[in-house]
């Protein structure tokens, strides 16, 4: 079940007794539970009706799921990032035989920070007998909308162009989007508008935003340019392995562009392939096109071999990333 179902869950019927919370958004999961509360929790009862428990053994979890609410019809009963689902422990059997019979006065719910091990037992027993709710990232139309929302909140509206260059600038975690939105919303608090310039001067680059305007620094053979840009993502403490690993991607979507172009594709068809909004599509394009397909195509190879290289420790990881940079940059300069 995802954030949208789960939502329309809570509005139209019973709260299921058995949850698990699972995803790596976590601005979108702590809203849920915020939800759950309200629906769960009368006003003023909060506290004498929620248990939090920490790495606790199956005694602990079923005497506080038998434990009737106090004036109210459930009472909610959090495990976050339990030690059977996130680590190398087991449930134990009174556990994953207690889950079936959880009874309808409580709710169980399991709080993973990230997504859990599916192998797991208790993992199994919470799918086949509850509910588990993923909250993955938000993409296309449903994040454009979260950032115009955010600035309606702030008293401003943001045309979909400018919500999807913050987007492409910042990145798709909402919780830094909301940080961007509150930061941007304040530096003109009486405007009405969101100005695309203060998008463009406050909102921070993302790893992503970063090597793509590497590429561009590529493209346009400013070798100084690149090279700081490089810099400062090693210097605030970027991995030369992913960075090389992202350069790659980045080659790897142009190389899928030129494809599509190849092929004749229209501009909505290469922007639903890539997975972007209509803004980054329009930004891969344009990159796209100041390659050839060849050399795309040798660019993804020289990426490629060095990171597998790195990988297998055929080559070391420090100096691997310059090195692919100056060839990119000489590859250019020959065109």
């Amino acid at each position: 079940m995802n954030r949208t179902e789960f939502l329309r869950l809570l509005a139209d019927h019973p709260v299921p007794s058995l949850l698990l919370f699972e995803g790596e958004e976590e601005h979108l999961k702590h809203e849920a539970l915020t939800q759950l509360r309200k629906k769960i929790l009368p006003e003023g009862m909060e506290d004498l009706n929620e248990t939090l428990l920490e790495a606790p053994d199956a005694g602990e979890i079923i005497a506080a799921a038998e434990t009737l609410p106090f004036l109210a019809d459930q009472r909610l009963i959090l495990l976050r990032d339990f030690p059977a689902l996130t680590g190398r422990a087991e449930a134990e059997d009174r556990l994953l035989s207690y889950l079936p019979n959880v009874p309808p006065t409580a709710v169980l719910l399991f709080y993973c920070a990230q997504k859990p091990d599916g192998r797991k037992k208790l993992y199994q027993a919470i799918r086949k007998h509850g509910v588990i709710v993923s909250f993955d990232p938000l993409k296309g139309a449903e994040l454009t909308s979260f950032v115009t929302d955010a600035f309606r909140q702030h008293g401003q509206e943001c045309d979909q162009r400018t919500a999807e260059f913050l987007i492409f600038t910042s990145g798709s975690d909402t919780n830094q989007l909301l940080r961007e939105v509150e930061k941007i919303a304040a530096y003109h608090p009486d405007s009405p508008f969101v100005d695309p310039a203060d998008v463009r001067t406050l909102a921070t680059p993302s790893t992503e935003a970063n090597v793509f305007q590497m590429v561009e620094a590529v493209v346009a053979g400013q070798e100084a340019r690149a090279f700081t840009l490089m810099r400062d993502m090693l210097r605030n403490g970027e991995d030369r392995l992913f960075l090389l690993a992202m350069l790659l991607r980045q080659f790897r979507l142009l190389q899928h562009v030129k494809i599509m172009q190849y092929e004749k594709r229209n501009p909505e068809f290469i922007r639903a392939a890539l997975g972007v909004p209509s803004f980054a599509a329009q930004q891969y394009t344009r990159q796209a096109a100041a390659w050839t397909g060849r050399q795309v195509k040798e660019a993804v190879a020289l990426c490629l071999d060095t990171e597998l290289a790195v990988k297998s420790g055929k080559l070391n990881a420090e100096g691997s990333l310059e090195a692919v940079m100056l060839k990119l940059l000489t590859a250019r300069k020959k065109a």
